[in-house]
Parts: C-alpha cells; sequence; structure tokens
C-alpha cells in the first residue's frame, strides 16, 4: 500500500512540476503572499509587545506549523482539497474495482505548485524567528506532524460529507478554509463559543494550539493532548470516509457533474 501510495504521489507531484515556469510562478507567489500576511503582523507587534500574552516568536511559531503544516498536506497528500467533488464525480468508481486502498489513491491524486511556497516560508519561520533552539526543532517537526494528521483528518471528514450530501463540495471546502482562519490567530483570542468551536467542529486548537502549546511547554501532559486530538480526529476521519464508502457502494451518494 505505501508503495502505491509512494508512486502515484511522486507521479502527482512530477505533474506539478512539469510546467516549471507556472511551478515557479505559483510557489513564489505564495511565499511572497505569506511573507506580507507575516508582515502584518510584525507591524501588529511593533505597535503592541503581545496579544493575551503572545509575543512576535509565539505567532511565529504558530504561523510557521501553520504554513508548514499546509504545504507538506498540499506537496504529498494534494487529493484531500477537493477530495468532496472526487466523491460526487464518481470517480471512487474506477478505484473500487482496483485492490488498492481507495483513501490514499484519493489522497494521492493532486499536488500542489504553491504548496511548495508554504512548506518553504513556514520552515523558514521555525528555524528563524519562533524562538526554537537546536535542541527543540525535533520536537517541531512532531508538532507539525500531529498539526498535519488532524488538518487533513478534519478535512477528510468534511469531504466525507459528499457521501450524504450532494452540496458537500462547497461546504467543505469552506469548512477547511475556516478551519485554517481559526488557526492563524493567537490561542488567547478565543473564548465561550468560539474557543469551544475552535476545539471541536472546526479543530484549530488540536491543528495548531496544542502543537504551539507542547512546543512552548515540552511536557508530557502537553505532548498527550496533542497526540490525543490527532488521534480521535483520525478516528473519526477513517470512520466517517469507511462508513460513506460502503454506502457508496450500496448506491446511496448523491452525484453531480460539476
Amino acid at each position: 500500500m505505501f508503495m502505491t501510495y509512494a508512486a502515484q504521489t511522486v507521479a502527482a507531484i512530477r505533474m506539478a512540476f512539469a510546467d516549471r515556469a507556472n511551478f515557479f510562478l505559483q510557489m513564489a507567489g505564495m511565499a511572497v503572499n505569506n511573507c506580507f500576511f507575516f508582515l502584518l503582523w510584525i507591524l501588529f507587534f511593533a505597535g503592541f509587545r503581545s496579544v493575551g500574552g503572545w509575543q512576535l516568536a509565539d505567532v511565529s511559531l504558530l504561523l510557521g506549523i501553520t504554513m508548514t503544516m499546509v504545504g507538506v498536506a498540499g506537496v504529498f497528500f494534494g487529493g484531500y482539497r477537493d477530495m468532496a467533488a472526487a466523491i460526487l464525480r464518481g470517480e471512487a468508481d474506477a478505484l473500487l474495482t482496483q485492490p488498492k486502498p481507495v483513501l490514499t489513491r484519493l489522497l494521492a491524486r493532486e499536488s500542489f505548485a504553491h504548496a511548495w511556497g508554504d512548506a518553504i516560508t513556514g520552515t523558514a519561520l521555525l528555524t528563524t524567528l519562533a524562538g526554537l533552539d537546536a535542541a527543540r526543532l525535533p520536537f517541531a517537526v512532531l508538532g507539525v506532524l500531529i498539526s498535519l494528521v488532524v488538518y487533513v483528518s478534519a478535512s477528510m471528514t468534511f469531504a466525507s460529507l459528499a457521501f450524504w450530501a450532494s452540496g458537500a463540495r462547497s461546504l467543505a471546502r469552506d469548512l477547511t478554509d475556516f478551519m485554517l482562519l481559526f488557526s492563524s490567530y493567537p490561542g488567547s483570542v478565543y473564548s465561550g463559543p468560539t474557543k469551544l468551536i475552535a476545539y471541536t467542529i472546526l479543530p484549530a486548537g488540536f491543528v495548531v494550539l496544542a502543537p504551539v502549546e507542547f512546543l512552548r511547554t515540552p511536557t508530557p501532559g502537553h505532548l498527550a493532548i496533542a497526540v490525543a486530538g490527532a488521534a480521535g480526529y483520525a478516528a473519526i476521519a477513517l470512520c466517517t470516509f469507511h462508513l460513506g464508502l460502503r454506502r457508496y457502494q450500496r448506491g446511496g451518494t448523491p452525484t453531480t457533474g460539476a
């Protein structure tokens, strides 16, 4: 299974790299976009030294994890982005006739050039302005992996709604975009209902806030919370997808030509 997934991912990356001029333009464009977004935070902290106890280094850590996670997801699991549309178009039909898992093939079907720009800028933030010393860089890799699992799992769960609703394509993308938006701000801005949403429906809390807390204070307790969140959302995603796939095989899935 892994070898098949790796081969399909490599093929998707090669396809994204086929038009080199377009590849580098998209990559550079995303890097510039991220730099402008981060510049806004620099300007903010030039006037306000902290927000709810978060300083520039903390926001650099948060954005570094977010950008790197989105970049890795887009390069190696790009199919998550429009999985709902693939389900509604009936693309799973051909995959069901093959012995390999449907989910891995759906995830590996695309790789985005602009995702490399996210990965590069995110890595640059983590290694420069995030305040991580050499001893904590391995923890940063672990934090990105935990973040990646939660992000892709939540996106898969949203996309799997297409097995039940024909309007799930736009809903899944909107929920994923809102999750990223929630993940781009310091945890101190969330309280009450918004904090509940950030740790449940749109799990920004487990996408970045739990990994950031672990990196700021690397204790076994903080690591356990982050890992438990990742395991929980991965289990939800797998259960939702496979339940939907069974319904699809029985012919109960709404379809669209979109």
